[in-house]
């Protein structure tokens, strides 16, 4: 029961963290590194979003949610819908593994845009039931001009482009 919960919770955070990766294999020099792109390291900014979304503060989050997924899923739909299901959950430790530069087609775009894939180990607490689960997983972050933005995942982008998060 303990699993069941712990697994639950941490299903409905990677959805709403925009964690499932569509990745082309080969890496692209110079993504993260350029001038032109973002200015804060990619690991720190998505850490910052897994926090986010681990204390259910949503409203937060989105205001650095990619603009292609801020027109399917406005600031208010975004914020009721994931508060359906919230976390009750509490970030015990977050540690980078890696971070990668990479292709990725973000959910409702029609090309290959570059990324930057960050591999977090996440431990996290359920507040409600006192236990503790672990789990590795890749995250993206997409530059924005000078800035860093996260995705949703292609289910979650489905559901607000559906307008079908009240049936969820």
């Amino acid at each position: 029961m303990q699993r069941r919960v712990i697994v639950g919770s941490l299903i409905a955070f990677v959805a709403a963290a925009g964690a499932v990766v569509l990745l082309l294999s080969h890496t692209l020099p110079g993504v993260s590194g350029g001038k032109s792109g973002p200015r804060e390291d990619a690991a720190a900014f998505v850490s910052q979003i897994v926090g986010l979304i681990v204390a259910d503060d949503y409203a937060a989050a989105w205001s650095s949610l990619n603009p292609v997924h801020k027109q399917v899923a406005p600031r208010r739909e975004y914020v009721e819908c994931e508060l359906n299901t919230p976390l009750d959950s509490r970030l015990k430790s977050i540690e980078v593994i890696r971070a990668a530069e990479r292709l990725l087609r973000v959910p409702g775009g029609s090309q290959s845009v570059p990324a930057t894939a960050v591999t977090l180990r996440i431990e996290i607490e359920n507040t409600a039931l006192g236990t503790s689960g672990t789990l590795k997983h890749t995250f993206n972050a997409v530059p924005d001009g000078s800035d860093w933005t996260w995705i949703l995942t292609p289910s979650r982008y489905a559901l607000y482009r559906d307008d079908a998060c009240s049936t969820a």
